[in-house]
């Protein structure tokens, strides 16, 4: 007699749907569907951070410190207390680009105002990523001087372009006579080739031609790699 089993073949154990799923050799963390993190979504990358050297160049008591101290601190920073830069003084704010996992780090060099000394700051000025021609809207002199300050960064960056900006500081003072026009401010902007801004630090409105320069830095960054990677 032949035991009921021969001739059958092998037996087949039935297996569960979930022992399928566990056992699918592209299913690398035992979930139904596609091999990935179920958590990705939830896991941010690490963020790319650039760093951006940032000249704030202009006369003395143009608001040049309080821009910096009220861009890093916010309006609270703002003291009516003048102090005089002597040398240079560093600020550090970074800044996230929107849409991106991009945050560039500003790294603010506040230089003094003094022409005495200013060989002392062309180290600076020479690897500087970007620059802010800063004068005090209602002191007429402080705007004239912007011409020398930046024939003197041109003289310390040699053949390097000067990314920047111009900055019309102390708006809250736009209105006494003899104040620097707004006009004034963007033809000389134009024709230096930088963006015009005005500011008020009083009021903590700075924030903007910090973030037009993230913004440059970034871009720059995006075509310097894929003119890197377009050599290979």
């Amino acid at each position: 007699l032949k035991h009921p089993a021969a001739g059958r073949g092998p037996r087949r154990r039935k297996v569960r749907r979930a022992d399928a799923v566990a056992m699918d050799p592209t299913n690398g963390y035992g979930f139904e569907g596609e091999a990935e993190d179920p958590f990705g979504q939830l896991v941010k990358p690490p963020p790319l951070i650039l760093r951006c050297k940032v000249v704030l160049v202009g006369d003395t008591d143009t608001g040049k410190t309080s821009l910096a101290q009220v861009f890093q601190g916010g309006e609270k920073a703002f003291t009516e207390t003048y102090k005089m830069t002597i040398g240079i003084e560093m600020t550090v704010k970074r800044v996230n680009i929107p849409d991106s996992n991009v945050v560039v780090e500003m790294y603010i060099v506040d230089c003094g105002g003094f022409a005495i000394g200013q060989e002392t700051l062309h180290p600076h000025w020479e690897n500087a990523n970007a620059v802010m021609l800063v004068y005090d809207v209602s002191n007429p002199d402080s705007f004239k001087s912007l011409s020398s300050w930046y024939e003197e960064l041109k003289r310390a960056r040699g053949e390097s372009a000067i990314t920047g900006v111009v900055i019309a500081s102390k708006m809250d003072l736009a209105d006494r006579p003899g104040s620097v026009t707004e006009e004034a401010g963007k033809q000389f902007s134009q024709e230096k080739g930088l963006e015009f801004f005005d500011v008020c630090a009083m009021k903590g409105s700075v924030d903007e031609p910090f973030h037009l320069l993230a913004d440059f830095f970034h871009t720059k960054y995006k075509d310097r790699k894929a003119e890197l990677e377009n050599l290979h």
